[in-house]
């Protein structure tokens, strides 16, 4: 791409112009000279064929004029006109010829007259002979009997004599007597001295001369060639009057003349002749074209003089421009480090200088705070991240399955609006047989709710085993927020304690937002009464309510992100949407459908609006206390691991279990518990392993207990298959591998010096939980 600077193209705008003007100028000026050096041609053609045709008009008038007194003297005195006529030859050197032919006698016995005809050789001499002795009489010929009518005089037809080689044309006048014709002065008049007279006119280079006689031949020409031819039509139409005219033809009859023409032509008075100029119209108009195209050959060059002082002048003044151009592209890439040329001039370019220099100085600055402002940022954006991390360090899982009798499933799903939120929620077992579960919602946002919402789950977990009771932990907790709280934060929580045995429920509330109820029947609010909120006000009692959880129904805790969730419109999600969403979960969804379900409908209510408020969502499901019979106890003998394995089959045929899923089921069973028999106890001391099985409505859960050595086979690493296939020597071969490859969820936790797996067996055709 070709770019051009504000110079060259101001200079070749300037250029454009100017050759604009000096055209539509020049083109003006040349039309209004073109019909000038016509009118002007005009005037000197006609002025030159008038001169012409006045000098062919005295050299005939004065052969008129001897013929005409030779024929009045020989009327009187026929016995001296051969003397008369040598005389008139003498006197005329036009005339090549005379003659005095009488009429022949009308009986053939009368004498013959005396008809001489004196004419000039070429060198001059002068001979004569009588006409009435000639082979052919002339009685009979057209010049004779056409002068005889000729009373006045009058030209006839050229002719080509052969005798002298030449074209010569008559001038006759009849002799009278008595009013009564004898005879003819016939006077031959040569052409040379019309051809001389055409060849002597000062005629304009490339102008032709020509005589047309009556007949529209060519007398005379410039153009030998034409000489004795017949006029062109289009000529001979423009000439047909006896007036003088100038014509333009567009085609010339001369070989020699190329395009149109124009004739100028003016009548010979005595004669039926017509002298014309042929002027070629392209040499009317070379005089003017030469200086024309000398005029726009040099306007050009002055022109371009003038482009070259503007581009020269432009360049010279926009210089500091190019200098900053370029110094801008420096600007562009962020480099600031360089130095204008100084500037003394006040103008338009000297102020934008300065002002550029200005500005680069404050950008330079500018740039230096946006950067210590990003690092900034990013030392901020790398301290929230971190305090990200240490947050979701606080929070327990996302998902908790009861690892002792699997009597309860918990899954939670928490959405902070900022890097860290003050949403919170935790759960944990405050004995064997109750688990203890909160949610809660800090008054602010970003950093200063993440360090109370941080303050309260340590709180909550320290003072929950001298509280026992969701009232009485909300009481403790309530006291110690209140403590030093100069800002007056608060947080919202809904507390509860579950006994996972019987299923009872126990609720305290310091004004979170009320629990749903979600089973086989429609979901239920538990709009129950609450306590005042953490952290304001010391005295603050937290009534409890108590329910008893069926099988299969689950409690679903949330914060105000689900009810005041937002569109664009500010319209807010609520608790009517709320129930309705959940009251589309059929009751055997498992746990975390809850979650998803509420979650998606939210998301299509916002849609693309901003999330204004931290969400958290805590879905806790009771599946019923353990049947009889579905815990075990087996010592560390084969024999009795075979025997567990053959009662835990029954028990799985009772409950219905898939076949393929049982025969799966056995075979990581025995992987897991042969290889504690073998590789659990190394010194070979006593210990027993406990089985916990409960079958569930979409999975079967089975819990390892034992006693042995610390080994967790998640962390096993995964055997080369073309090995032995059989090889045992290695804990944590390829049974281990093929227990992880068919069992849909495994944990593994080591408590008080004990061994704890979790397996858990999916429904075929159902999906695992997250």
């Amino acid at each position: 791409m070709v770019v051009r600077s504000i110079a060259s193209r101001m200079a070749l705008w300037v250029l454009t112009g100017s050759t604009l003007v000096l055209a539509a100028v020049g083109a003006l000026l040349f039309s209004l000279t073109r019909a000038q050096i016509l009118q002007h041609t005009h005037r000197e053609a006609a002025a030159l064929a008038a001169s012409a045709g006045s000098q062919i008009q005295a050299r005939i008038d004065r052969v008129a004029v001897s013929a005409q007194m030779l024929a009045t003297i020989v009327a009187t005195r026929q016995d001296s006109t051969e003397p008369l006529l040598r005389d008139a030859l003498q006197a005329d050197r036009d005339m090549d010829g005379l003659a005095a032919a009488f009429k022949p006698p009308s009986a053939p016995g009368d004498g013959r007259p005396y008809s001489p005809f004196v004419r000039r050789l070429d060198n001059g001499t002068l001979v004569s002979r009588d006409l009435s002795y000639d082979t052919n009489p002339y009685g009979d010929s057209n010049w004779f009997l056409g002068g005889l009518g000729c009373s006045s005089g009058c030209w006839q037809r050229p002719f080509l004599s052969l005798s002298r080689r030449r074209q010569l044309v008559n001038y006759s006048v009849a002799i009278s007597r008595e009013g009564h014709p004898v005879g003819i002065i016939n006077a031959d008049v040569t052409l040379d001295w019309l051809h001389q007279i055409l060849g002597h006119l000062n005629k304009p280079e490339g102008t032709y001369a020509f005589v047309l006689d009556s007949d529209g031949d060519y007398l005379a020409h410039d153009d030998p060639a034409l000489v004795g031819k017949r006029g062109a039509p289009a000529l001979l139409d423009a000439l047909a009057g006896d007036r003088a005219v100038s014509v333009r033809l567009p085609v010339a009859q001369n070989s020699r003349v190329r395009g149109a023409v124009w004739i100028y032509s003016v009548p010979i008075e005595g004669t039926h002749w017509r002298l014309g100029l042929e002027v070629p119209e392209i040499q009317i108009y070379a005089g003017v074209r030469r200086v024309f195209l000398w005029s726009l050959a040099l306007g050009m060059l002055a022109l371009l003089t003038v482009a070259l002082l503007t581009l020269l002048t432009i360049r010279r003044t926009m210089a500091p421009l190019g200098v900053l151009a370029d110094r801008a592209e420096h600007v562009a890439r962020g480099e600031l480090d360089f130095e204008l040329p100084p500037t003394t001039r006040q103008d338009e370019v000297g102020r934008l200088t300065q002002s550029f220099d200005q500005m680069r100085h404050e950008l330079a600055l500018h740039l230096e705070d946006l950067a210590r402002g990003a690092r900034e940022k990013q030392r901020l954006a790398s301290e929230l991240e971190i305090a990200h991390q240490i947050q979701i360090g606080l929070l327990p899982s996302e998902h908790y399955l009861d690892a002792v009798c699997a009597h309860f499933e918990l899954h939670v799903a928490l959405r902070p609006a900022r890097a860290v939120g003050g949403d919170l929620y935790s759960y944990f077992m405050l004995d064997p047989e109750r688990f203890f579960v909160m949610v809660g919602d800090v008054s602010d946002k970003g950093i200063p709710a993440a360090l109370f919402m941080a303050q309260t789950i340590t709180l909550a977990k320290a003072l929950a085993p001298r509280a026992q009771t969701p009232q009485n932990l909300l009481r403790l907790l309530n006291l110690e927020l209140c403590r030093g709280n100069d800002s007056c934060m608060f947080v919202t929580l809904l507390c509860g304690l579950l006994d996972t045995g019987n299923g009872t429920l126990v609720l305290a509330s310091a004004g979170h937002e009320p629990p749903v109820l979600c089973g086989r029947d429609a979901p239920q609010l538990l709009d129950f009464p609450t306590g005042a909120v953490l952290g304001l006000y010391e005295d603050s009692d937290y009534p409890e309510h108590r329910l008893r959880l069926r099988r299969g129904e689950t409690l679903l805790m949330y914060t105000d992100g689900i009810t005041e969730a937002s569109d664009q419109g500010q319209q807010m999600y609520g608790i009517e949407r709320t129930m309705e969403s959940l009251g589309q979960v059929s009751p055997t969804t498992p746990t975390a459908g809850y979650i998803e379900r509420l979650l998606g409908d939210v998301d299509r209510f916002v849609a693309d609006a901003a999330q204004a408020d931290d969400i958290t969502l805590l879905a806790l499901t009771w599946h019923g206390a353990m049947p009889p019979g579905t815990d075990m106890c087996i010592g560390i003998q084969l024999p009795e691991v075979f025997d567990a394995l053959d009662r835990c089959e029954h028990l799985l045929r009772e409950a219905e279990v898939p076949p393929s899923l049982r025969s799966d089921m056995r075979l990581v069973l025995e992987e897991l518990m042969v290889n504690t028999v073998e590789y659990g106890y190394p010194e070979g001391g006593h210990g027993q392993i406990r089985i916990l099985l409960h079958p569930g409505p979409d999975a079967v859960t089975i819990e390892l207990i034992d006693d042995g050595i610390a080994f967790d086979p998640l962390q096993s690493a995964h055997p080369d298959l073309p090995g032995d296939l059989a090889d045992r020597e290695e804990v944590g071969g390829l049974g281990i591998h093929l227990a992880r490859t068919l069992t849909s969820e495994m944990r593994y936790t080591r408590e008080a010096h004990r061994n704890r797996l979790l397996l858990r067996f999916i429904y075929p055709n159902q999906d695992a939980s997250p």
